[in-house]
């Protein structure tokens, strides 16, 4: 389907108005008048554009899938170690979920497991993910160190490293609040990296030997 600009612009204002929303309050919290006036439009532009507001969420689902798995695989491919492929991932994958918090959350958080049809369609993405994970990060492992890990503990784990940050922001930034940004990131970066790869002992020894 083809809009003209105006009619691309009345469909982001949507997107932009859903995540916000869906982030704040909820996917099912989130009512389609509200989303309509919140956004401006008349409410039959949101099913023009996405046919329901489930199709609206997969829409949103796609286009945060779409930029993690674009990460994996241009810093998880390829002949390098695995640890050094992992430090490049880790690093602009953090910065993707800064970048995207409210798309992170709704990733992350809105997991209607009564609703088949939703998980399904999260679990077609994981799927994908879990191949490059298995071949980039699990089979590695295996042969360099005997150690089996499946892809499905490995995958999901990191994901919770790196964005749990992010979806606890709210409280952690009234606790403690962040310096400058790039430097935040950095420390962040560095101590999710180590704490992956080497465990909290693996971290103390590299901060002794620092």
């Amino acid at each position: 389907m083809e809009f003209t600009q105006k009619g691309i612009d009345t469909k982001n204002r949507i997107v932009d108005t859903a995540i916000a929303l869906f982030a704040k309050k909820g996917f099912a919290a989130t009512g389609l008048r509200e989303l309509a006036n919140e956004a401006e439009v008349n409410l039959a532009m949101i099913n023009y554009f996405f046919g329901s507001k489930k199709g609206l969420l997969k829409d949103i689902l796609d286009t945060f899938f779409t930029g993690y798995s674009s990460l994996m695989q241009q810093h998880l491919r390829g002949p390098s170690k695995p640890e050094v492929k992992l430090r490049h991932f880790i690093r602009h994958a953090v910065e993707y979920f800064d970048e995207n918090r409210d798309g992170l959350i709704i990733v992350l958080t809105e997991l209607p497991h009564e609703d088949p049809e939703i998980t399904e369609y999260k679990a077609k993405w994981a799927r994908k993910m879990m191949i490059i994970v298995r071949e980039e990060i699990c089979t590695p492992l295996k042969e360099t160190s005997g150690v089996v890990v499946s892809p499905v503990v490995i995958g999901p784990l990191l994901v919770s490293m790196m964005s749990s940050r992010f979806l606890f922001a709210p409280i952690i930034e009234t606790v403690n609040p962040p310096g400058l940004k790039e430097e935040f990131l950095d420390k962040y970066t560095d101590l999710v990296t180590g704490i992956f790869l080497e465990g909290l002992s693996g971290l103390t020894h590299n901060q002794d030997e620092g």
